[in-house]
Parts: C-alpha cells; sequence; structure tokens
C-alpha cells in the first residue's frame, strides 16, 4: 500500500488552529530575526525559530503547517524586509514544511500502521543544505575569483568586523583554516538544529498527548540506501578533482557525512549500554564530542560500517553481567 499523508485524517480545523498556525508563524519570524539586534542571546533564539513551526504541524497536521510558513514569510517581510523574508523562508519554512510532510506520512501493512523513516528525512536534509549550497554558487560565483578565495574574502571581512584587534598572522591562519570547510560548518549546524528543534517539539507534543504520530525509536535509525551513494561519489570526486569542483566535492561529502554520524551514534549507544557505567561513559564521550570535531570521524566511520554490514544486529541486546545476575 502506498504511503498517505498523516494529515488527511479527520483532523481539528478550525479558527483556534488558524490562529495558532498564524501564531507559532510569527513567533517563528521573530525569532529568527532577532539576530539583526545583534545580542548574545540573539542566536540562541535565531536557533530555535523552527521549534514553532515544527509544533504547529507535528501536532495539528501539514495545512497548519503550510498557514505557519505562509504567515512567518509574511512577517518577515513586514519586520525585515523582502530579503529577510526570503532568507526566512529558503532556511525555515520550506525544510520544516517538507520534514513535516514527511513525518506525517505513513502506511498501513499487515494490520500495522508504518511511518516515513526519520533517517529519509535527516537524508533529505542533507539533499536539501547540498542543493542550497549549489544554487548560492551559481548566484555568487564569478569568473576571476574561485570559491575558494571567495569564501576567504568574506572570512576576512567578518573578522575584521568581529575582531578588529586580531593581528594580521593570527587572522590570516584562521581564515585559511576555517574557509576549507566553511560552507559545509554552516549547513551542518543548520541540519543539526532543524532537526533538535523537530525532536524537542516531538517530544513536547508527546508528552503532552497532542502528538500526530509516534515518536520514532532513534535507536533503530536506519539509512537509504542513496545516502551511501551520494557519499562516496562526494568523498571520491573530492580526492580525484581539483580546484572549485574539489572545493564544492569536499564540502558537500561533509554535509553528506551528517546523517552517517547520526546512525554511527546509535551504534556507540548499543555498545556503550553492553557496560556498568553506559550512563557516565555517554556523558564523556559527548562532552570530548563537543570539544573535538575529530571524535565525529570514527563515529561516521561505524554510521558507514552500519549502513554496510549492519553492527546493531550482531551486538548483544542484554548486557553479560545482567545475564550473570
Amino acid at each position: 500500500m502506498e504511503m498517505q499523508l498523516g494529515e488527511d485524517k479527520k483532523l481539528p480545523f478550525n479558527m483556534k488552529v488558524v490562529f495558532f498556525a498564524v501564531g507559532g508563524g510569527a513567533l517563528s519570524a521573530i525569532l529568527a530575526l532577532s539576530l539583526v539586534t545583534g545580542s548574545g542571546l540573539a542566536l540562541i533564539l535565531a536557533y530555535l525559530a523552527p521549534f514553532p513551526l515544527f509544533l504547529v504541524g507535528l501536532g495539528n497536521g501539514g495545512k497548519p503547517a503550510a498557514i505557519a510558513a505562509f504567515a512567518g514569510i509574511v512577517f518577515a517581510i513586514l519586520l525585515g524586509g523582502p530579503l529577510s523574508g526570503s532568507v526566512f523562508a529558503v532556511m525555515n519554512t520550506l525544510p520544516c514544511w517538507l520534514a513535516i510532510r514527511l513525518a506525517l506520512t505513513s502506511r498501513t501493512q499487515d494490520g500495522r500502521e508504518e511511518w516515513f523513516p526519520v533517517g529519509n528525512i535527516l537524508v533529505t536534509f542533507a539533499g536539501y543544505g547540498s542543493a542550497l549550497f549549489v544554487m548560492a554558487l551559481i548566484f555568487l560565483i564569478t569568473p576571476t575569483d574561485s570559491i575558494a578565495q571567495m569564501v576567504k574574502d568574506f572570512l576576512s571581512t567578518l573578522i575584521g568586523t568581529v575582531a578588529p584587534s586580531l593581528s594580521a598572522e593570527h587572522k590570516e591562519g584562521f581564515v585559511d583554516q576555517m574557509s576549507l570547510f566553511f560552507p559545509a560548518m554552516v549547513l551542518v549546524s543548520w541540519m543539526l538544529m532543524t532537526t533538535i528543534n523537530a525532536v524537542l517539539a516531538q517530544g513536547v507534543l508527546t508528552k503532552s498527548g497532542k502528538a500526530l504520530r509516534p515518536s520514532p525509536k532513534y535507536g533503530e535509525l536506519t539509512l537509504p540506501d542513496l545516502a551511501s551513494w551520494a557519499f562516496v561519489a562526494c568523498a571520491t570526486v573530492t580526492v580525484v578533482a581539483s580546484g572549485d569542483i574539489e572545493y564544492v566535492a569536499r564540502n558537500l561529502t561533509v554535509v553528506m557525512a551528517l546523517p552517517f554520524l547520526a546512525l554511527g551514534l546509535t551504534v556507540v549507544h548499543k555498545l556503550v549500554r553492553m557496560t556498568r557505567f553506559s550512563g557516565a561513559l555517554l556523558a564523556a564521550f559527548y562532552l570530548l564530542l563537543l570539544l573535538s570535531i575529530w571524535v565525529a570521524l570514527p563515529v561516521i566511520g561505524l554510521g558507514l560500517i552500519e549502513q554496510w554490514i549492519g553492527l546493531r544486529k550482531r551486538i548483544p541486546s542484554q548486557p553479560p553481567f545482567q545475564e550473570n545476575d
């Protein structure tokens, strides 16, 4: 049986829902545009911009989500102008609406309702972010400067504004390092915060009994085969190409690695549960992950191995010390 959208079910749609959707869209726009204030709290508030949109959509369906998205774009235009409205639409409303539509897609098979896999939504985010990157290059690239040089010029201007007292030597070293993966860093940060907001909204709705779909079992995360091919293709181009093509492929490889980082984390969790001090070990692991990006590399490797040969099914479900109790 083909998958059907969750909002095709009989869901309440009245003025209360409409007002809630409009309010959610307006709040999302205000949070996103708080960046223009320049305050230290503004970045945190901007990261929470997708939360009201997910709260509306995952709790009320696709139609209220579309109303919230449209209302958010209108408020963003009124508050910041057409450019702000366009950026808000591309970075917030469209990906959130797409994720909601996919998350609420289900089918009934053998008398059991199956929901659209979360891993497929993660890969969709990665594909969406990659498409944004390529489209931005089409509009911004110039025939004289390379993409890497454009990124360096942007970072130099940014650092000169944020840290004018930084010495020229330190500034040049920082820009050289940051420019290598700066587009990927921006996209990965956006993907992470959008995903975290979706998980938070689903958790709030589940606890309040208003979620339209049951919370997924994140430990059973799976990815489509297409994700492997996309990652391998980007990595291969990075190795064999040079110049602008190599730069784009390198950053796209990092973006396409994020779903495998999530998959690798499920393997880490299952391995750690085999120990007596799983809570403390997980806390220490995530602290290391936050402090050093290099910790993510073996986790991504675990995700790739899990995708290809299935590590989790080879790990016992019960810790060995429990069997001896």
